[in-house]
């Protein structure tokens, strides 16, 4: 459990982050769509991961055979181990600059996370699901790196519970995409109006005020390592997160 108290003037590591301004903010986010691709295709960019992913889950169920309900168990043990995977990397590779790890630091907290503020979330078009989405093969890499997984399965003679770990796996991560993504479109929209959705984007929305962002509210998914973590915000008073703002921006 994280014994740190409530309090969003406990991070002594905000560095610039305390001077973002508005200005600062938008000159950030102009120089990054400047930067995209004239090439660059949204939809392509969340079509190909999600269908490579949604192609695996379906392989890994079809090499099923001899299908026992005790194999499920493996389905929320799998969901909540990259809980905590997510957790962790979130908090020690997103918000901390590690050797050889800078590039996930830089796209994430000095971009991401001044582009898109408290209250200030939303795509102001649809290029700027390259400032949200994960790069397509990070997708691909994640999966690989965590093939160990059913790969221990395999070795341990329990075939369903690996294909079910895989396609669990692969859920996961298009999951995380899909639910990141929801929580910065505009909340006039279909997906944004959804109750769920919007519980789930004041979650992530607490993170990206930057007093918190280093100590709180690390799920982008579901917040189930946060409870267990104790990393969920909760304010010591009345003031909401957006009042804790050291540079509020104006809401769009």
């Amino acid at each position: 459990m994280d014994g740190s108290t409530n309090s969003d003037a406990l991070d002594p590591s905000l560095g610039e982050e305390a001077a973002w301004t508005e200005d600062k903010r938008e000159q950030r986010r102009q120089k990054a769509l400047s930067e995209i691709s004239p090439h660059y295709n949204p939809w392509v960019h969340l079509a190909i991961p999600s269908l490579g992913a949604i192609g695996i889950i379906a392989t890994s169920l079809w090499l099923m055979r001899g299908f026992r309900w005790l194999d499920l168990i493996v389905v929320p043990l799998t969901y909540v181990l990259l809980n905590a995977g997510e957790w962790a990397v979130h908090k020690g590779l997103l918000h901390k600059r590690r050797p050889m790890m800078e590039l996930l630091y830089d796209r994430h907290t000095p971009l991401h996370h001044m582009v898109f503020v408290t209250d200030d979330m939303s795509l102001r078009s649809w290029r700027e699901f390259r400032l949200v989405l994960m790069p397509a093969p990070a997708i691909l890499g994640a999966f690989l790196l965590a093939l160990p997984l059913p790969a221990l399965l395999v070795l341990a003679g329990q075939w369903n519970m690996a294909m079910l770990c895989a396609a669990t796996l692969m859920f996961y991560m298009v999951s995380y995409e899909w639910m990141h993504l929801a929580y910065h479109l505009p909340p006039t929209t279909l997906i944004g109006r959804s109750r769920i959705v919007g519980v789930l984007r004041r979650h992530h929305a607490t993170h990206h005020n930057p007093r918190l962002m280093r100590r709180w509210n690390f799920n982008v998914s579901v917040p189930i390592w946060d409870f267990v973590a104790g990393s969920i915000y909760k304010p010591a008073t009345e003031k909401s997160p957006e009042a804790n703002h050291a540079e509020p921006a104006k809401a769009r």
